[in-house]
């Protein structure tokens, strides 16, 4: 699970760099921001079936054995992050592409 806070803090720098750079970077930032994304979420759905499988078969989980709330905050958080994913690549697919900008013409200066 430390791999999964590792990739999920490079998504937040690529979020950050995404939101503060400049047109291009919004554009194509999406591709690389839904990729970490999804990575992030695989690897903990990932770790959270080999916590399964061990669970279910391995004696170190003796009986009265419970998983608690730390496996449903990772449910949550992998499911989340699928959705995010799919949503930012919805909205960069079908949303039309960002407009240029039109100077506003000055109505003090004539020249």
């Amino acid at each position: 699970m430390s791999f999964a806070v590792v990739i999920e803090g490079m998504t937040l720098v690529a979020f950050i760099v995404i939101v503060a750079g400049g047109k291009q970077k919004r554009e194509q930032g999406w591709k690389v921001l839904g990729g970490l994304l999804a990575f992030s979420a695989l690897v903990q759905c990932a770790g959270m079936a080999i916590i399964a499988f061990l669970y279910d078969n391995d004696d170190r989980f003796f009986p009265g054995w419970r998983l608690d709330n730390s496996w449903v905050l990772c449910t949550v958080s992998w499911s989340v992050e699928m959705l995010l994913a799919a949503g930012i690549t919805a909205a960069a697919i079908i949303l039309p592409p960002e407009g240029g900008y039109e100077l506003i013409p000055d109505a003090e200066r004539e020249d």
